[in-house]
């Protein structure tokens, strides 16, 4: 018996030792990180609360530039983009019975063949050119030129267009806005316009006047936008998007756009919360405004949580992370 009783302390305490091995490597296994994430943390903040929309670019007074005679183009003396003002020179036309003159009489000094021609023609030629019809095309009123139609040289009928010009003065945004977001636009409201395609910066305006007729096709109303600054080279009919700010939050619980997820089946929103550096928490959040780039949170955080914005989507709850950023 004192043989067989060391023997079975000896094989119990292999067993505590072994079963201590078990559950250490069980906890290794518990905790050892089973993704990679990135986290932001949630801050107190303001946010604007955006309605987008598209639209174009109008102008109440865009006019043709039309010669006023039939004849030759001399000279354009303005191009795309360029301002001009009242009563400036655009465009120069040599009259039709003018340009033939000239023409004929350089003929007939290209033909002669004695003195006596060759002064005939000089004489003639200098009488076509000093009697010449020219029309002075003047611009109607101040503004940029935004097309030229003709080139020196051409040939131009009466009543063709020759340059189109703007009022930069009278350009204004139609914006179409969905017919659900119509009772929160009011006059006065800002607007921030941006062209796609184009390197010019946001165009600030305000929003002018609602039209209460709605487009059945698109379910949508205008929405004029008067402009505080004008961009160049936009003529009429330019497209662009726009966002009308409809309210505002101020001191609330914001975190980045990515790190919330909806649940379309159970129509709620989520956050992965990093608890300590190493687990990943799904937590039910409410969400309020929204722009570019942030949530509000109007429950479900506070300032200074850690949520996931990238890694997150799919964990399930109280999973091990690592935290792969700062």
């Amino acid at each position: 018996m004192k043989k067989v009783l060391p023997f079975l302390l000896l094989t119990a305490l292999g067993w505590v030792v072994s079963g201590c091995g078990s559950k250490k490597g069980d906890v290794e296994t518990v905790i050892k990180p089973r993704a990679t994430v990135e986290v932001a943390r949630a801050l107190s903040g303001n946010i604007d609360n955006m309605v987008n929309a598209t639209g174009s670019f109008e102008v109440l007074r865009d006019e043709q530039v039309k010669s006023t005679i039939q004849g030759k183009v001399l000279k354009v003396f303005v191009l795309e983009g360029d301002a001009v003002h009242k009563g400036q020179l655009l465009v120069k036309v040599l009259s039709q019975e003018s340009y033939a003159a000239i023409t004929g009489a350089r003929e007939m000094l290209a033909q002669a063949t004695s003195p006596f021609q060759k002064q005939q023609a000089e004489d003639a030629l200098r009488l076509a050119e000093n009697t010449a019809a020219i029309a002075s095309i003047t611009a109607p009123f101040s503004g940029a030129i935004i097309r030229r139609f003709v080139t020196e040289g051409e040939l131009v009928g009466q009543g063709t267009t020759l340059i189109e010009m703007v009022d930069l003065n009278s350009e204004y945004f139609v914006a179409n806005v969905p017919i659900n977001y119509v009772a929160e636009i009011n006059p006065g409201q800002l607007a921030i316009v941006t062209i796609p395609g184009m390197s010019i910066p946001p165009v600030y305006g305000t929003v002018r006047a609602i039209n209460p007729a709605t487009d059945p096709n698109t379910q949508s109303v205008q929405v004029r936008i008067d402009l505080k600054s004008i961009p160049p080279l936009v003529a009429a009919g330019t497209f662009g998007n726009v966002q009308i700010k409809i309210g505002e939050a101020r001191s609330v619980v914001l975190v980045p756009k990515p790190a919330v997820y909806h649940n379309d089946e159970l129509d709620q929103y989520f956050v992965w919360k990093i608890q300590g550096d190493t687990i990943a928490l799904l937590t039910r959040v409410k969400v309020g405004l929204s722009d570019s780039s942030d949530f509000e949170i109007t429950s479900g955080l506070n300032p200074g949580d850690v949520v996931a914005t990238v890694g997150g989507y799919g964990l399930p709850d109280s999973t091990a992370v690592k935290v792969v950023n700062n």
